[in-house]
């Protein structure tokens, strides 16, 4: 575990305002980052999501799937707390880093260190507490590009390893309401069709095997705490059916990239735009629904 760092929050919600809220406690990558700064301003009734302002910060040209279950896809108050980095995998020293990006690992520790002991600022309990985790992205993409001897064999079973602790580590915290998102088809991206065809499989190939373990890691996790809720959400099958019918939902095409987040799927070559994480959000609405505000 690394060092643990102190941070200040801001002063407490109303308790009115603090008993009806849900904490959704996200972390992941670019696909989940809205730059959150946890010394900033806190998230409220008026401001759901705390800072910056929304849609800004992500890679979709505007709003991604955080701020939409916050601010538009829910039926009650939603205060979001985003730990999520652009760039990160689940764990620096499994996987080949691209500089000083904060790993999941790093994001629990930031976590523990701000809302850990749930201060008055963010009175969250067992009950009222959502965590939502996107990873293994980076794990792969990074695993393919970078590291030519990784082997799916190898890698994969120790990334599952290392992210189910962190799990149980949030659930030692207090965490019993689980949110995981599988990696979505980004075999299927402008920027791994660019490599090739041989790339585009293999990379096919190391998703599959990637979502079975997280399949798999989250029948574990249900056998051992009885008390656990996870909603292990299909990003993966979600983006297959809008690539499939892009056309059907409002895009041009599968393969365009449009820097307006809304023609095209792509708002560049690896990342989808506003409209597609609109899309999913309200997808993932109807799974959510017995974890509070949604």
């Amino acid at each position: 575990m690394k060092l643990l760092t102190c941070y200040t929050v801001a002063a407490a919600l109303p308790l009115a305002e603090a008993s009806a809220a849900t904490y959704f406690f996200t972390f992941g990558d670019s696909y989940t980052q809205t730059g959150f700064n946890v010394n900033g301003q806190q998230p409220s009734t008026s401001n759901p999501m705390g800072n910056p302002e929304l849609g800004k910060d992500t890679t979709t040209g505007g709003i991604n799937w955080p701020g939409y279950l916050t601010t538009v896809d829910n039926e009650s108050l939603v205060l979001n707390y985003n730990f999520a980095v652009g760039g990160a995998t689940t764990d620096n020293e499994i996987v080949l880093s691209n500089g000083p990006v904060k790993d999941l690992v790093g994001q629990v520790d930031d976590f523990h260190s701000a809302y850990g002991d749930k201060p008055s600022s963010t009175p969250w309990s067992s009950d009222n507490a959502v965590f939502g985790i996107w990873m293994g992205i980076n794990d792969i993409g990074r695993s393919l590009y970078f590291d030519r001897n990784a082997s799916a064999s190898q890698v994969i079973p120790a990334l599952t390893k290392q992210y189910e602790s962190l799990v149980e580590e949030l659930y030692s915290d207090g965490g019993r309401k689980f949110l995981f998102l599988n990696i979505p088809a980004t075999s299927r991206s402008p920027e791994t069709m660019s490599r090739g065809p041989e790339m585009v499989k293999k990379t096919a190939a190391w998703i599959k095997a990637y979502n079975t373990a997280l399949g798999l890691m989250v029948r574990r996790l249900e056998s051992e705490y009885e008390d656990i809720e996870i909603v292990l959400y299909d990003s993966w099958s979600f983006m297959n059916s809008i690539l499939d019918e892009p056309e059907k939902h409002g895009f041009l095409n599968e393969i365009c990239e449009a820097e307006n987040g809304e023609s095209c799927v792509w708002w560049n070559q690896f990342h989808p735009g506003w409209k597609y994480h609109k899309l999913q959000a309200a997808d993932m609405k109807g799974f959510l629904e017995d974890f509070g505000g949604w």
